[in-house]
């Protein structure tokens, strides 16, 4: 009995230590194939500690600040699945007609889409700005 209940208290250990929580990103800016523009957000930190998201939807967020070409842009994005099926979300900007001058990225700024609402990241980044 009790090498029994070391043995599941050892797998539950090592449940805890495989699972990943991503708690950080990094971002760049860069083209595909087809030279289309596209923000690609990079799962970097993780919790080894934290239960393992199994949801494709809902979990992780973005929000994307950026001006394109003279337009002021602020939107948030989904980007659970492709964190946690491939560690990292290709969001679509513009177009391969589009030069490189005529984006600008402000800001993009990870958070967590199933917490409330009102710990999300606020859409003010141009409130500064007249516009």
């Amino acid at each position: 009995m009790r090498k029994t209940l070391s043995i599941i208290l050892l797998f539950i250990g090592l449940g805890n230590v495989i699972a990943q929580n991503i708690e950080g990103t990094k971002y760049t800016l860069e083209t595909n194939e087809h030279g289309n523009w596209y923000i690609v957000v990079r799962a970097t930190v993780f919790n080894g500690r934290a239960a393992k998201t199994t949801k494709l939807s809902g979990v992780y967020a973005v929000r994307l600040c950026y001006i394109l070409k003279g337009k002021y842009v602020e939107k948030y994005t989904d980007v659970t699945k492709g964190l946690v099926q491939d560690k990292e979300k290709w969001i679509y900007l513009a177009s391969s007609s589009t030069q490189r001058s005529q984006i600008n990225i402000q800001g993009v700024k990870f958070f967590r889409r199933d917490l409330p609402r009102e710990k999300w990241p606020k859409k003010n980044c141009y409130d500064h700005i007249v516009k």
